[in-house]
């Protein structure tokens, strides 16, 4: 395993973890803050890079919010992610 999976895979749990924690979906800027609150500072790129994959994995789903009239990021409900 090289440094880069490390990261990503870390970065990957900590997304899930937020996305839990906001079962109703937030945005992509919403997701950005949250971990910048946690003090997770992230490239814009790679960020967006990781949530596409986490979405190509049917693990996050992206949903047009009623309330919003954007797209929010949420767990997929079919999908069996065990969160540490």
């Amino acid at each position: 395993m090289n440094l880069e999976s490390s990261v990503e895979d870390t970065l990957k749990r900590k997304i899930l973890d937020i996305l839990q924690k906001h079962a109703e979906g937030i945005i992509f800027d919403e997701l950005r803050e949250d971990m910048e609150k946690q003090g997770i500072y992230v490239d814009g790129i790679m960020l967006r890079k990781i949530v596409a994959d986490l979405i190509r994995e049917k693990i996050v789903c992206k949903e047009p919010s009623p309330k919003l009239r954007k797209m929010v990021l949420k767990l997929c409900s079919n999908s069996n992610v065990l969160l540490l």
